[in-house]
């Protein structure tokens, strides 16, 4: 018995699962939930991210870390449902969150 090994059966972990999406409206973006589920502070977010501001200048207009204002931009972006800042700014014209003016184009 001295050369031998024992063997374990193989135990399945358990898989974490997140909860389901709530409902969405009918004109919202895909997986995205409703305007009223952004808070105060998302939307001061937003309209931050309408002025372009970079993350430095939202972390120091909202008090925060840029750590904190990296993490309330990514919560913001995935309440939305959408990836990447202009995708935000523009989901958010969408669902009439903001008042958001179209972008003008830069050559006149």
């Amino acid at each position: 018995m001295s050369g031998e090994h024992l063997s374990l059966p193989a135990v399945p972990l358990p898989v974490p699962r997140r909860p389901a999406p709530p409902a969405v409206r009918g004109d919202a973006p895909a997986g995205a939930v409703p305007a009223s589920a952004l808070n105060r502070r998302d939307l001061e977010v937003l309209r931050c991210l309408v002025e372009g501001r970079s993350t430095a200048q939202i972390a120091a207009s909202l008090s925060v870390s840029t750590n904190t204002a990296r993490t309330r931009i990514r919560r913001v972006q995935a309440k939305l449902g959408v990836a990447g800042r202009e995708a935000a700014v523009q989901a958010a014209r969408d669902l009439g969150v903001l008042a958001v003016p179209p972008r003008r184009s830069a050559a006149r």
